[in-house]
């Protein structure tokens, strides 16, 4: 309900209806599971220490949708080791892709940039 309304508080003096809301549902996806994780009720998963954790969440407004991100390493201090690399890794593929976005490009042109990050 919250991105319900703070969706609409950006459109408060517009005349017509806007549709706005949640897109998708927050998840929460551990470790090896890349994203839109849902778990069943029955799963009993906990959260340990050192745990990759990948949050997305997304909301609309009139069909536009805006999704974000985190990855985040659940521990205390500093990241280290692996998890820093396929951090840094992952946030240079978004940079480069970002870099790349131009009117009239394929979308075919963006795989050959990210097997040399």
């Amino acid at each position: 309900m919250c991105v319900y309304r703070q969706t609409g508080n950006v459109y408060k003096n517009v005349k017509r209806k806007i549709e706005r809301g949640v897109t998708f549902p927050t998840c929460l996806s551990v470790n090896n599971v890349v994203c839109h994780f849902s778990p069943l009720a029955s799963d009993e998963t906990v959260l340990e220490e050192g745990d990759i954790l990948k949050i997305d969440l997304a909301c609309h407004i009139n069909g536009f949708i805006a999704a974000v991100a985190h990855t985040h390493v659940l521990q205390e201090g500093p990241v280290t080791g692996r998890a820093t690399d396929v951090i840094a890794t992952a946030n240079t593929a978004a940079e480069v892709a970002l870099r790349l976005v131009r009117p009239g490009k394929k979308v075919i042109n963006f795989k050959n940039f990210f097997p040399c990050i």
